[in-house]
């Protein structure tokens, strides 16, 4: 898996997960909770399916994987 998530792009996702678990926790939504994990996951691993079907890549350096 190359990297298609920028490094920006990656703190808003783990940012918006992080809220979105705060907010299921807050009114007791499991559902809004565990939706939260999903752009968490992406955030933190750089690699979105969503953006490799769509052919975006928001990454830099296109050749290095995981901005290594």
């Amino acid at each position: 898996m190359e990297c298609n998530v920028g490094m920006t792009e990656q703190k808003l996702r783990v940012l918006a997960g992080l809220a979105l678990v705060g907010v299921g926790a807050f009114y007791n939504s499991k559902p809004v909770a565990a939706l939260g994990i999903i752009p968490i996951l992406t955030g933190m691993l750089r690699w979105c399916p969503l953006n490799a079907v769509v052919g975006y890549n928001g990454c830099h350096d296109k050749g290095k994987a995981y901005g290594r």
